[in-house]
Parts: structure tokens; C-alpha cells; sequence
């Protein structure tokens, strides 16, 4: 199997990318990755660095072309050296209140993350980032769009599947902001925080015409919405998802949209940044009856 270690780091998604690695389509590789402050705990230094959240890759997959799509499925995601929550100044929904940067350094034992409370909470690591590239230079760290980005999806654990639509020949696939756990909003800021190791099959989806991101994961599928206001963000997440289950499942608009009402969840991913991730869940039991 492949490796692709962390050093081949990246902090813009940029067409012009030199690849760090090349793979078949529905090959597996494990992929290395940093934590979001690429192991600095000082929030002075994190600050003084202006740290942009590294990603690892760009990854060619041959045979990928616009219009296609990635299908990235998660096979395993192991945190490790440990986590940290960082409170930072500027940062989370109380950003006014708190105003310190506050590190919180969590050990790993076993399957808990443990806090220096002695508060032991149950591992659920979750890759924060994941993007294909788009036609255009795109910061990797608090950004998300149509290509993917820093999504910051809790619910993107070993066993998902990711489809991310291709805007580049070999789509250019990067990832990296593994978090050990974290909370729906992480409204103080940040996950806990961790480099992994995450073992991946990527295969090209032809001409499968998606135009976000889409998951499935083991509880839900998912769309995902995005906008620099959270109530557009969220409509726009609601009205993919609706266009979703009539183009696919053949389903009626209203009956659709009463579906979602009883058996989804519009969901923010994280705290405010200038682009807001909105994710739309529907249960998969609901939707596997839709055949």
C-alpha cells in the first residue's frame, strides 16, 4: 500500500500544484497528516505564526477529469501524539466573553480522550478537512465550498464515504484536521485537535455530476451547504437535499421536503468563520425505504 506522509504539506488548494503522489482508481493508501497547529501549543506562537491549518497531498488520481466525482471512503482514522483545544483570541461564538488564548491538552488512552479534569470522553475522530481542488487558488483553513474544504463534519468517521466533485484533471485531493472529537458548532473554537494516520480507498465516479459535497456515513446521508450567512447556508442545504431525493429517489417535491422536516437535521459544523458549513442529514433508515 501507498504512504503519503505529512511533510507534503499544502496550505493552498492551487490547480498548479505539483502532485505528491499519483494512485489508481479504487487504490488504498494511508495518509499522514498534521494537526491544525502542526504540534505547537503556545496560542502566543500560533498567533505570531498566523498557523493556516496544513492539509496533506495535493493526490493525482488518474483518470479523474471535471465532472467526475471522488468517492473517498474511510476505512480507518487513528489519532494520534495526543490533542489539544485551543481557545482563541477572535474565535468561537463567545469570542467577545473570551478573550485569552487557552490551550487544553487532552491525552489519548485507549478509546477516550481524557482531560485534565480527569473528564473521560469517547474517541470519534473525524477528518475536518477534505477537498478536492477547484479552478481557482483557495486557502485550505477556514474555507469550504463546492469542492469540499474545512468542513468540519463530525459525522466523517471510519466506515463514511465522502463524494467530492472533480474540478482538475486528477482531482488533487488533500486532507488533513483530523479532530480526536468534536462537537456539532465547536463553539469555543476548535475540535480536540490531532495529527492521524487515515487508511482511504479513492476511486473516480464518472460523469457523476455532483455539485458538493455528499456522505454517507454510518447513521446518515449528508449534503453539505456553505455561505458567509448561516440562513442562506442553510436553505441552500435543505434545497439540495430536496433536489437530491426527487432527482434520484423520484419522490414528489412536497413529500420530499415533509420527509426531511420528520426524519432529517440541518446542522452547523463549526463556529463562525467567513464561510459557514451547513450540513443536511437525512436518516438512513428513511432513505434506504426510498429504495
Amino acid at each position: 500500500m501507498k504512504h503519503l506522509d505529512r511533510e507534503h504539506r499544502i496550505y493552498v488548494l492551487d490547480p498548479d500544484n505539483v502532485p505528491a503522489i499519483t494512485i489508481d482508481s479504487g487504490e488504498e493508501l494511508m495518509v499522514e497528516t498534521w494537526d491544525a497547529f502542526e504540534g505547537i501549543r503556545d496560542p502566543a506562537v500560533i498567533g505570531a505564526r498566523h498557523l493556516r491549518g496544513p492539509a496533506t497531498g495535493p493526490i493525482y488520481v488518474n483518470g479523474a477529469e471535471p465532472g467526475d466525482a471522488l468517492k473517498v471512503e474511510f476505512i480507518s482514522i487513528t489519532p494520534k501524539e495526543g490533542a489539544v483545544h485551543m481557545v482563541m483570541p477572535g474565535r468561537g461564538f463567545l469570542d467577545e466573553e473570551f478573550t485569552d488564548g487557552y490551550p487544553t491538552i487532552i491525552t489519548l488512552e485507549g478509546d477516550h480522550a481524557v482531560l485534565p479534569s480527569g473528564i473521560r470522553l469517547p474517541l470519534r475522530p473525524s477528518m475536518g478537512l477534505v477537498a478536492t481542488t477547484p479552478t481557482y487558488q483557495q486557502s485550505t483553513a477556514s474555507d469550504s465550498g463546492p469542492y469540499g474544504g474545512d468542513i468540519d463534519m463530525k459525522e466523517l468517521v471510519a466506515g463514511s464515504t465522502l463524494y467530492l466533485p472533480v474540478f482538475v484533471p486528477g482531482g488533487l485531493l488533500a486532507m488533513g484536521d483530523c479532530h480526536a472529537l468534536v462537537g456539532d458548532g465547536a463553539v469555543a473554537g476548535t475540535g480536540a485537535e490531532c495529527s492521524a494516520d487515515t487508511h482511504l480507498r479513492v476511486t473516480v465516479e464518472k460523469g457523476m455530476g455532483i455539485t458538493g459535497p455528499q456522505a454517507m456515513t454510518p447513521d446518515h446521508f449528508v449534503v453539505l451547504g456553505y455561505g458567509e450567512e448561516l440562513g442562506p447556508a442553510m436553505k441552500q442545504a435543505v434545497k439540495t437535499m430536496v433536489d437530491f431525493l426527487v432527482r434520484e429517489k423520484g419522490i414528489a417535491p412536497y413529500d420530499a421536503y415533509t420527509l426531511l422536516s420528520l426524519a432529517g437535521d440541518v446542522r452547523v459544523s463549526r463556529t463562525f468563520r467567513p464561510i459557514s458549513p451547513v450540513k443536511m442529514m437525512l436518516s438512513r433508515q428513511a432513505l434506504e425505504q426510498l429504495g
